[in-house]
């Protein structure tokens, strides 16, 4: 007898699911602020605070060449121009190649923040990062978003990036810490004397730059500390974004905490190569400026020549134009003049150290662009390289507004 396999018992069909009742989520600010149609550039104010800055910061740096410098000398452009124009080309060459070496010197300091980087990508990513912050206004923050996608473009991890972008800025911020210090010293044994406004102001940047590196030395040493000043960071960053109307939640005093743990093994790893490199940077600089003033005729003292240069170094960090242009050639030539130089020299000497140091960079920051770009498509990313990223730095940053 043949068997049936055992059929199921019927059951009636099940009623079609109701619809759910649930509350439709209501869109965020951000959603809605990005399904509605932008208005046209020219609309936006922020837009057109950005080119009246940017405008005024180049102003300021044009005014301050063309207009300061010479008032500030107390001579006519045509006696700056008269030591220039008869430059002999050896010389010429030998302060390209002085640039050249101090860019090399600071590769040290990239590889020993960066560890797996190459000397050769080091110097890309130093002249393409240079090139953007010595040539827009306000540039600083620009030049370390370009310092990130090169960077990354190679494969190495954002938390790695970020490490590595800290400790040069540290390490050159202990650089124009020390120098003003060995500058009014040597100026001090040398027998000099400087007006009371240029000690005060060299003094307040001093000042300023020391409590950034005291700060950070702290958040190094004490984990509490860590946790404090991510603390306070993050409050004040979500208060400002609270006050532009963008509200959010920020995790950065965990990831300040874990950052700290990463910059410790870092730490260990190459600070002697970027000491080494930081103080061979610094040192071949003052060789090129010393370079450009005698060539340029100046006769000055060891000591006024180590100042002038130490206050350069110092003004580079006011932000107001790109790269303190401007702002470091009044310095410097202010300090050169007060202590006895020849005005015309002291000026055309100071120019020529700016050309060098910032102008011809310019071609060197364009041809690392076109190297990276030509590395891009020539071959794929890298696979990460170093460092383990924090959970709260693995997103991506939001844009840089500047």
């Amino acid at each position: 007898m043949q068997s049936t396999p055992p059929t199921s018992p019927q059951t009636s069909p099940e009623p079609p699911p109701e619809p759910s009742r649930e509350a439709v989520p209501e869109l965020s600010p951000e959603t809605v602020r990005g399904s509605v149609p932008r208005s046209p550039w020219w609309r936006r104010g922020k837009v057109w605070w950005r080119i009246v800055r940017d405008v005024g910061s180049l102003a300021l740096a044009v005014a301050l060449l063309i207009w300061g410098l010479p008032r500030i000398a107390g001579v006519g452009w045509s006696e700056i121009a008269e030591p220039l124009s008869r430059l002999p080309v050896p010389a010429l060459v030998l302060l390209g190649a002085l640039q050249l070496c101090a860019l090399l010197a600071f590769t040290f300091t990239i590889t020993g923040a960066l560890p797996g980087i190459s000397h050769g990508r080091a110097l890309v990513v130093n002249l393409a990062g240079s090139l953007v912050a010595n040539t827009l206004p306000f540039g600083g923050a620009l030049g370390i978003g370009a310092t990130y996608a090169i960077c990354r473009s190679w494969g190495f991890r954002r938390s790695a990036i970020g490490i590595s972008v800290v400790l040069g800025g540290v390490f050159a911020t202990a650089g124009k810490v020390v120098l003003p210090l060995v500058g009014l010293a040597a100026l001090l044994l040398q027998g000099g004397h400087i007006s009371p406004a240029l000690r005060d102001a060299a003094l307040v940047g001093v000042l300023t730059l020391v409590a950034l590196l005291v700060l950070f030395v702290v958040v190094m040493v004490s984990d509490r500390a860590a946790h404090a000043v991510g603390r306070l960071i993050q409050r004040a960053a979500q208060g400002l974004l609270r006050l532009i109307r963008r509200p959010r939640q920020l995790g950065w005093e965990q990831g300040i905490a874990q950052l700290r743990t990463q910059t410790q093994d870092v730490m260990r790893g190459g600070w002697l190569q970027m000491t080494l490199g930081t103080l061979g940077y610094f040192v071949i600089y003052f060789v090129l400026f010393w370079v450009c003033l005698h060539i340029c005729g100046a006769v000055v003292g060891v000591g006024t020549m180590l100042a002038a240069f130490a206050l350069g170094r110092l003004l580079t960090s006011v932000a107001v134009t790109p790269g303190g242009l401007g702002l470091v050639e009044a310095g410097s030539v202010a300090l050169l003049v007060a202590m006895g130089a020849d005005p015309a020299e002291a000026a055309a000497g100071t120019l020529l150290f700016t050309i060098f140091t910032h102008v011809i960079e310019i071609p060197f920051g364009i041809a690392a662009w076109l190297v990276w770009l030509w590395g891009r498509k020539k071959r794929p990313a890298d696979p990460d390289r170093s460092g383990q990223v924090a959970p709260s730095l693995n997103r991506q940053p939001p844009p840089i507004d500047t």
